[in-house]
């Protein structure tokens, strides 16, 4: 069957596809999650360097000081700020890779479906034609033993 060899190609062609969106998706999470370590590590610095001035602050601080601890947290509210954005956008690429490798994954199904059913056909045509030859024989047996 020519068709059903073309439709075996095309499924095979399919399960690579498939494959590779899925590694696609899998490097999407990863960058996901380094994007949020970055983040979270960000965050506990600042948090860090506050806790820190605010004990600092206790034991007296000359304005020049404080300006240079506003100008550093204000900056790193500004990487904070930036690096959240990158983790948002991160997150919308693994949403956009997963619907890929989820709708890739329907249409290799779907094909794989229609050869099964297409092996389905070609089993049950042979068992067709196979009783169909059984059947003729009895019947030749029948009527030699009839005119016999």
């Amino acid at each position: 069957m020519a068709v059903n060899r073309q439709l075996q190609l095309v499924a095979e062609m399919e399960q690579r596809k498939e494959d590779k969106l899925a590694a696609d998706y899998g490097q999407a999470q990863q960058d996901l999650a380094e994007q949020s370590e970055r983040l979270d590590i960000l965050q506990t610095h600042k948090k860090d360097y506050i806790d820190n001035v605010l004990a600092e602050g206790k034991q007296g601080v000359v304005s020049q000081q404080m300006m240079r601890f506003q100008s550093f947290i204000s900056q790193l509210d500004k990487a904070c700020s930036q690096q959240q954005n990158k983790v948002h956008t991160a997150n919308k690429v693994v949403e956009q890779r997963r619907a890929l490798w989820l709708n890739q994954q329907r249409k290799r199904k779907a094909i794989e479906a229609l050869l099964d059913k297409q092996k389905q056909q070609a089993i049950a045509f042979e068992q067709k034609q196979e009783q169909k030859m059984f059947d003729e024989f009895a019947i030749q047996q029948f009527v030699r033993r009839k005119l016999a």
